[in-house]
């Protein structure tokens, strides 16, 4: 089942097992380092910087959707790349969606949470199923947030 969470990287990888590959460190002040010098590394692999709220009071939310829903809105989908592909919206007006290697050495299809939320909005909402509806709150609370948004 796909869970959805709403919130900062560091949290999202101190609540997930930390950072690193095999050793993971779950220290949260390693966990901001590494998600910071992350952030430097990307924007400057990118045509225009991307940034993003890493406070530690930021909005954290997570939000399950059934297999069978998640499926329908994929299938309802009118640009699926920006659907399917992503497990990470990073906030941002950017049309760009890329691979890059995550702090666990995963490598994430990462696009951007403004296009996702413009593709769910132009959605037909019949055959989209109840995940249309939870998948663009969060999309909208990524963007008016300038949080992350990570399909776990």
């Amino acid at each position: 089942m796909p869970r959805f969470l709403l919130g900062n990287l560091t949290r999202f990888y101190a609540e997930s097992g930390g950072v690193g590959d095999l050793h993971r460190d779950e220290d949260p002040e390693v966990i901001a380092s590494a998600v910071s010098a992350w952030r430097h590394w990307l924007n400057k692999e990118l045509p225009h910087a991307l940034d993003w709220d890493e406070s530690p009071t930021a909005p954290f939310s997570a939000s399950a959707v059934g297999e069978s829903e998640w499926e329908a809105l994929c299938h309802a989908a009118g640009n699926p790349d920006q659907l399917t592909k992503p497990t990470l919206w990073l906030p941002g007006d950017h049309d760009f969606l890329f691979q890059a290697r995550d702090l666990r050495e995963e490598l994430r299809w990462v696009g951007s949470a403004v296009e996702l939320l413009r593709g769910l909005q132009a959605m037909n909402a019949e055959g989209a199923g109840a995940a249309l509806e939870v998948v663009e709150a969060l999309a909208r609370r990524s963007v008016r947030f300038k949080l992350p948004l990570i399909r776990s």
